[in-house]
């Protein structure tokens, strides 16, 4: 038995019902299918869906398997600084466990969390929840290489009424 190629619309319904009923040849299809959507991304938007489809899978269904394919292909490249900033405009508000799809995407350009989080310290009163999460769960190994701006976040950090 095979999948036929579907609309992206069906795809979520289709994996929902693989995982549900065990399904095994049509869980195997629906990777198939995420690999080559993965391999085949043209625009920003079509990648955003790979993104999103592999987070509800992640979220959803507990099952990382497709998220770790989008990482593993776009995880530290200059690309996966640009898309994950469209993401991490809207830090603040994020769904927690969208945090570290997005951190392991960052991969080792830390320059991307340093700059959300000095933006997220600058526009609230207080130190968000998902400031905390991120400064509590990274390598502070990395902050070396740009000390100096990390050290100015972590003196705004301090001057917040709450620490």
């Amino acid at each position: 038995k095979k999948m036929v190629d579907i609309e992206d619309g069906l795809f979520r319904e289709i994996n929902k019902m693989a995982v549900a009923f065990k399904i095994g040849w049509l869980q195997l299809d629906c990777r198939r299918w995420i690999e080559r959507k993965l391999l085949t991304v043209k625009s920003v938007e079509d990648r955003a869906y790979v993104f999103n489809e592999s987070y509800y899978v992640l979220k959803r269904l507990k099952k990382n398997e497709f998220m770790d394919m989008f990482v593993n292909e776009l995880g530290g490249s200059a690309d996966s600084i640009t898309f994950i900033s469209r993401y991490l405009d809207d830090f603040d508000n994020l769904e927690t466990e969208m945090l570290y799809p997005l951190l392991q995407l960052a991969g080792r350009n830390y320059e991307v969390i340093l700059d959300t989080l000095t933006k997220s310290v600058a526009n609230n009163p207080g130190l968000g929840k998902n400031a905390m999460l991120v400064l509590q769960n990274i390598n502070m190994w990395c902050f070396q290489a740009d000390w100096e701006r990390w050290s100015s976040l972590f003196n705004k950090i301090t001057e917040l009424p709450e620490i």
